[in-house]
């Protein structure tokens, strides 16, 4: 497992640079902004002179980092109430509890276990949401549940809590706003260019050839930040939040020391069509799989494909599998998804007795039930490993 752990150490440093740069980059295109509104609106001359140009410029972006953080500060709970999830409790849920239980155990965060939420949607998927670990969320989907075998299903809670522990959640909200704030920006400029901007350079007194000149200047500044400052923001989404996805597949084996499950739930979420009933846009970067359409051939899911938060499912399993080489197949034979339906295609092999097992016992099978799944409906038997028995403990 060494070279896997450099690889993973490798990735997760460089997703820490790319987002320190990210969000210092964006704290720049807001002051720009906020330059080139002051010269609009206030007149080239107050803009360009060293003393009133900085002060004006450095309030102006203190100002919208100050409603950035406030939106920081509500993201989660935005999030959660967008998707309509509800808090479960272990009476609910047991064994999806348990489940949660495992994970943590495994990332050492047993003592600040996140919240556990229910989306009733028959889309499977999943996603965590929060500020710091203290106060964190991870939801699932009915649909997830109802169709994961046990540990496929360990596998996503386990790479939801990986963005927790690899403060995601928090780089991503902080990510997400300072991306409204650019828009925001964006908005206000092009409201000051349309509806009489500029009046400052006006009242001045028409100045002569130099201030109209300035003036212009200071009009195509405008224009090509209202063009590339909606392109930046959707950058900045896609950069944070495309390769946090990988860092999560990562982490997720790494800590279940499992990545065939990883592996497996990629795979049988990938055949799956079942779109997500609510979802707000602004969100669709949190889920563990792109909730937007863009799995059909038809020219609609192609433009989704190329303004999709996600990586594709498919460079998501050739990147583990490729982090996990020689521990993992992406041919095996899928096991039967939780109801238990088998079929020839899908059987996997017979899994051995646990150790001090009676004689022609077995052990768990994906068609084995997951005792105290219910007592709520859309809680079907889950399943077990789909490589000839449990993965190993994270101390084995």
């Amino acid at each position: 497992m060494t070279s896997t752990s450099g690889l993973y150490d490798e990735l997760q440093r460089a997703n820490r640079r790319a987002t320190r740069l990210l969000l210092a980059g964006v704290v720049v295109i807001a002051a720009v902004m906020v330059w080139v509104a002051a010269g609009w609106i206030l007149g080239p001359e107050v803009a360009l002179d060293p003393v009133a140009g900085v002060a004006i410029t450095a309030a102006g972006t203190a100002i919208g980092l100050l409603f950035t953080y406030l939106a920081y500060r509500s993201g989660p709970s935005l999030a959660l109430r967008a998707a309509r999830a509800r808090e479960v409790t272990r009476t609910e849920a047991p064994e999806l509890h348990n489940l949660l239980d495992e994970v943590c155990v495994s990332a050492g965060i047993s003592g600040t276990k996140p919240k556990l939420y229910l989306v009733d949607d028959p889309a499977p998927n999943a996603f965590a949401t929060g500020l710091k670990l203290e106060d964190s969320h991870v939801a699932v989907t009915t649909g997830l549940v109802e169709r994961l075998p046990r540990y496929e299903l360990r596998a996503v809670i386990a790479h939801e809590v990986a963005h927790i522990v690899n403060d995601d959640i928090r780089a991503v909200t902080v990510a997400v706003a300072t991306a409204g704030l650019v828009a925001l920006l964006a908005d206000v400029l092009v409201r000051f260019l349309w509806f009489g901007g500029g009046r400052g350079g006006r009242r001045a007194g028409g100045g002569g050839r130099d201030q109209g000149a300035a003036q212009l200047i200071f009009l195509v500044l405008g224009i090509l930040a209202l063009i590339l400052a909606p392109i930046a923001a959707q950058l900045i989404r896609f950069a944070v939040s495309r390769q946090r996805e990988y860092l999560a597949d990562a982490t997720a084996a790494e800590l279940l020391r499992d990545p065939q499950s990883m592996v497996n739930a990629l795979r049988r979420l990938e055949l799956d069509t079942t779109e997500i009933k609510q979802f707000e846009v602004a969100t669709a970067h949190l889920w563990f799989e792109e909730p937007n359409e863009t799995k059909g051939k038809d020219r609609a899911a192609k433009m989704a494909r190329r303004f999709a938060t996600h990586p594709s499912i498919q460079e998501r399993i050739e990147r583990l599998a490729t982090l996990n080489a020689g521990t993992v197949r992406v041919d095996a034979p899928l096991p039967p998804p939780a109801g238990g339906t088998s079929s020839p295609s899908s059987t996997p092999p017979d899994v051995p007795p646990p150790p001090g097992a009676p004689p022609g016992s077995s052990g768990p099978s994906d068609a084995s039930p997951l005792p105290g799944f219910p007592p709520f409906p859309g809680f079907p038997p889950g399943g077990g490993h789909p490589t000839g028995g449990p993965p190993r403990s994270p101390g084995s």
